[in-house]
This record gives structure tokens, C-alpha cells and sequence, in this order.
């Protein structure tokens, strides 16, 4: 199984580099809850797992897909700081500008507009795939109008010279900017239909049923997972929502550009954060991570927090009659993935948390 599966935007791309801190200990060494956990009951931890985790151990399981193109991952961690760092780490973008994966990231402006992108360089070997990109036979995830104005933008004869380039690079990115500013304005009814393979798949369609089985599966509460359907300007109370984008790179495999939809929510003292992705430009058709922060403490009354993420992503290559094989030999890897997901999430909240105190 190659490992284009696994190393994927909404995975990896959360690492981020810090200190990890002296290992400490939950108030419970027999494996019972840590105080103050009640409100993880519905993730029914075992004795055995919440030892691993008063040990700073992770705890993964894997999970059931809602389609046959779809592979998902639970993990847990205690990190010696609040939910507050978590969001702090978030809403500043440091938990991606942080990570060695990530090239370039930006957060769009309340009202998208083209220098939100300023920022990002558009690759040789994409804009070689733009050139080329034709219906049902691309290199980059496309719609049919995406590729109508790169071809327009091309021209009939296309030769891949600098001035070329420079079109293609603009056009791609007033492509992106252009799906930022509808999902801005109209959230998940904008999402693509994309062309890039024989047969067209709907990424709106693919979110709604994956959130639909997250949301119904989860035991959360209902209510944030219609949130993540409206648009960033449809900000509940006690809701932040802001799209943000991000070029990042894993070892020899392609580059990715990525436009994801944040939603933090504040449900009395948890935290949930969701990303939601809006594009992908390679490998990925639709996916949501969602980030729950459960407070807890020690006998001595030190702040912990229970971090426990979910993830779940429609991979193009999982289609197919032997799909179901590639899957099952990538599920272990996607868990090896999510662990070190977790740690640097872990690593990051708790650089925060040495920040704000020095």
C-alpha cells in the first residue's frame, strides 16, 4: 500500500514542531477517570486506556466508514494544558505555521479577497498538470468550469514558457479565491462537483453523508454539526468560523493545496473544533476532523486536558473493486499517522501554555 493515503492534508498537516514536556500523571493511577472527566463517558474509555493515558500514552481505535471510499480514526491524549491553548493554536494558524509539512498558510479575510493568497506560489509540476487538465483526465482536482477558464487561460496551443506559467498561476488562484468567497457567502452548497476522473464525484454530497454518520455515531451534540454546513458569516453564538489555506509538502509525494473551514464551538466548558475541507487539490474528496476538549484535573487541581479527535477522509484511490483491500491495509498506517497527529497537537498546546507563562 503506498503511502499517498496516509500522509494527507488534514492528517499531517496539524504536526507541529515544540518541546515536549515532562511526563506527569492523571490523579487516577488504577485506570479510572481522571477527576473531573465525567464529561467523557460517551467516549466509553476502558480501565486500560485511561491508564495509557495518566502514562501520556495514546489511545487509537479504528472506525467504521460511512461509504466504500472512506477510512476514519479515533485517538485520545491528555496534554498538560487547557482548551484555551487548543484555540489559541488555531484561530493564530500556529499549529500549521508551525509544522515542517507546511510551505505556506494564510487565513482568508471575513470577506475573501485575491491578496489573501498572496502569499502562495503555485508549484511547476501543478501548473504542468493545469496545462494538461482535460475532462475526466486531470492531474488536479477540477470542476468542468475550472477546467473551461484554465483552458481559456492556456489558450489552443499551449506552450509551458514563463508568461505561461504566470497565467496559469494567476488563473488557479482567482480559482481559489473564487470558491473561498462563495463558501464564504453560501457555506456547503458551493462545494465542487470535481471532473478530474471518469467519473464525477460531488464533494458536497460526500461531506453531507460523512458528516450525517460522524454526527449520529459521535454522541455529540447535534447542534455543531449543522453548524458546519453554514458559512463562516453565519457565526453562531459562542462560535468562532473562519476559512483558512494551506500548500504543504510530504516527502516525495505531491505538494498540496488545501482550502479548509474551521469551526471552533464552545458547548459549556468543552470545546469542539471541526475542519471541513472546501478543496483539495490532490487526493482527497471530502473530509472532516473533529477535535473534542474535555477539561479535567489532577488532585492537586492542575488544568489537563482531554483531547479527542476524530478523523475521516474520502480518498479517490480507494475506489474501485479492490478498494476495500487497500483500505484494510492502509487503516494500521492512517492510526500510526493520527498518533503523531495527536502528539503534535499535544506538543503544540503545551508550547503555548510555557509561552503565555514566561
Amino acid at each position: 500500500m503506498r503511502s499517498d493515503l496516509l500522509l494527507l492534508p488534514l492528517v499531517l498537516s496539524l504536526v507541529c514542531e515544540g518541546m515536549i514536556l515532562p511526563q506527569g500523571r492523571l490523579a487516577s493511577e488504577s485506570g479510572g477517570p481522571a477527576r473531573g472527566a465525567t464529561g467523557a463517558a460517551h467516549l466509553k474509555l476502558k480501565p486500560a486506556e485511561w491508564r495509557s493515558l495518566n502514562e501520556r500514552q495514546f489511545v487509537m481505535r479504528s472506525l467504521a466508514g460511512g461509504g466504500a471510499k472512506e477510512m476514519a480514526g479515533f485517538g485520545a491524549v491528555v496534554a498538560d494544558a487547557t482548551p484555551e491553548e487548543f484555540i489559541k493554536a488555531f484561530s493564530s494558524l500556529s499549529v500549521f505555521k508551525r509544522s515542517e509539512t507546511t510551505l505556506a498558510c494564510g487565513r482568508f479575510s471575513a470577506q475573501p479577497v485575491i491578496e489573501d493568497l498572496a502569499e502562495l506560489e503555485v508549484n511547476d509540476k501543478d501548473l504542468y498538470a493545469l496545462m494538461r487538465a482535460k475532462v475526466k483526465e486531470s492531474n488536479i482536482k477540477l470542476t468542468e468550469a475550472d477546467i473551461t477558464r484554465i483552458r481559456a487561460a492556456a489558450g489552443p496551443s499551449p506552450y509551458f514558457s514563463p508568461k505561461l506559467k504566470a497565467k496559469l498561476a494567476a488563473e488557479y488562484k482567482q480559482i481559489l479565491f473564487d470558491k473561498a468567497r462563495r463558501y464564504a457567502e453560501n457555506g456547503e452548497t458551493t462545494l465542487d462537483i470535481y471532473a478530474d476522473q471518469e467519473e464525477a464525484v460531488s464533494a458536497r454530497d460526500a461531506f453531507v453523508a460523512m458528516a450525517k454518520f460522524q454526527a449520529t455515531t459521535a454522541g455529540h451534540n447535534p447542534r455543531f454539526y449543522s453548524l458546519l454546513s453554514q458559512s463562516p458569516r453565519q457565526t453562531a453564538q459562542n462560535t468562532e468560523s473562519f476559512i483558512y489555506w494551506a500548500h504543504q509538502k510530504f516527502g516525495q509525494l505531491k505538494p498540496v493545496i488545501s482550502l479548509v473551514h474551521v469551526v471552533i464551538y464552545r458547548d459549556d466548558d468543552r470545546v469542539f473544533i471541526a475542519l471541513k475541507q472546501i478543496y483539495s487539490s490532490h487526493y482527497i474528496e471530502a473530509a472532516l476532523s473533529v477535535g473534542e476538549l474535555i477539561p479535567i484535573g489532577d488532585e492537586k487541581g492542575a488544568k489537563r486536558t482531554l483531547a479527542a479527535y476524530t478523523i475521516r477522509l474520502q480518498v479517490d484511490l480507494l475506489g474501485g473493486p479492490m478498494g476495500f483491500m487497500k483500505r484494510r491495509a492502509a487503516q494500521p498506517r492512517m492510526l500510526e499517522a493520527l498518533e503523531t497527529v495527536l502528539e503534535g497537537l499535544r506538543q503544540c498546546a503545551e508550547s503555548m501554555l510555557m509561552e503565555r507563562r514566561s
